[in-house]
């Protein structure tokens, strides 16, 4: 990972180990490319590559290993990572699992062992393989390790830190300005075009997600890619991006009217508005995020909103989307630099929403924003 230095992930495979400890597991076989990168400090996209998995393990006692396919070996070797073994690939009948096995029987028997089984985790790694391992080795126990290592990973680091809130700033910039750059008429594809190459220019590495949408009044999702819908009087055309710098994202959106707008639409943009900035008054360490979504929920819920939206904010960092949510269910408690999203919606009628999002890290007694603050007024296009 470019400008990390080593000590960074030596405390990581320090904490991790401790927290292997408490839970009672032995080691911890990690796949998937978040992970992989978080513990190893690997910078690649070779992920988009789903031929060969890759593998490293992390024990209670032992240095952290890599299992890898040969194509990799140079680029794992400039980690600080020094216990290393490959296999030729692509392999069908043995993509690394006879090494696995091995390292998985120098363990004690009936060890915990774990793998990313739950929620917001995946296996990088073929089913049927991973299945061959349990049924070949049942005198071992595999476990989810989940949990183990988002209690790690939800709390950022000073340098992961300055990067997130490098590339916020950056997205922000880019944001503030881009009313000057569109114009009546313009598609969305156009517009996207437009704050993509802004971005780049301004010094973020990747433009991992870009969602938009447009419509009178609003919209009907925000999850999409742009479309050639031109932007026409009454329209409000919505923009989120999850762009990186050196791996770490930014995740938040604003909001951009075209000609005339409702003043329904008006209103309930302005509702949002006070919904975030009420919220952000009762932000700190010790709140549950459960309180956060009820701050939210309860004041949209006022002006008619049917409180249907899954969850409002969520965890961010090396992925788009992380643990944990702001969701009704979740009573994580925030504590000190963990980084958060505030994404409340208001749906004015079926199909048609609005959607607000800042990105905040949460301090020692409070909050800092990351995102500069949406504009109080929606920001008018003529």
């Amino acid at each position: 990972m470019n400008d990390f230095p080593k000590e960074e992930f030596t405390n990581r495979i320090s904490k991790i180990q401790e927290n292997l400890e408490k839970e009672n597991i032995e080691a911890i076989i990690i796949t998937s490319p978040s992970n992989f990168r978080y513990f190893s400090g690997l910078d690649s996209n070779f992920w988009e590559s789903p031929t060969r998995p890759w593998f490293l393990i992390i024990s209670k006692n032992n240095p952290i290993k890599a299992i890898i396919p040969s194509i990799g070996i140079t680029a794992i070797e400039k980690t600080f990572i020094k216990n290393i073994e490959v296999w030729q690939s692509p392999n069908p009948k043995d993509e690394g699992v006879s090494l696995l096995k091995k390292i998985i029987k120098s363990y004690p028997k009936n060890s915990n062992i774990g793998f990313e089984l739950a929620n917001e985790t995946h296996l990088r790694m073929s089913i049927q393989d991973y299945i061959k391992i349990q049924e070949e080795l049942s005198d071992y126990n595999f476990v989810d390790s989940s949990k183990v290592i988002w209690n790690l990973r939800k709390i950022k680091s000073k340098i992961e830190i300055e990067y997130i809130s490098k590339v916020c700033s950056i997205a922000s910039k880019v944001f503030d300005n881009f009313p000057d750059k569109i114009y009546p008429k313009i598609n969305e594809r156009e517009a996207t075009s437009i704050f993509k190459k802004e971005l780049i220019n301004n010094g973020v590495d990747y433009i991992m997600y870009m969602a938009c949408a447009s419509g009178q009044g609003g919209y009907d999702q925000i999850i999409a890619n742009p479309t050639e819908k031109q932007l026409n009087n009454g329209d409000i055309l919505i923009i989120d991006t999850g762009s990186t710098v050196n791996g770490y994202f930014c995740d938040f959106d604003r909001n951009f009217g075209f000609g005339k707008i409702s003043q329904t639409s008006l209103d309930a943009y302005t509702k949002l508005w006070e919904a975030i900035e009420s919220t952000l008054e009762i932000i700190k360490p010790g709140i549950s995020c459960a309180e956060i979504y009820s701050a939210l929920s309860n004041y949209l819920l006022k002006e008619n909103n049917n409180g249907s939206v899954g969850r409002m904010g969520h965890g961010l960092g090396l992925q788009l989307t992380e643990p944990p949510s702001i969701m009704r269910s979740d009573q994580t408690i925030l504590e000190k630099n963990m980084i958060m999203t505030l994404e409340p919606s208001i749906e004015l009628s079926k199909n048609t929403i609005l959607v607000q999002e800042e990105n905040i890290l949460i301090t020692e007694d409070g909050y800092k924003l990351l995102s500069t603050r949406t504009p109080e007024k929606l920001p008018i296009i003529n």
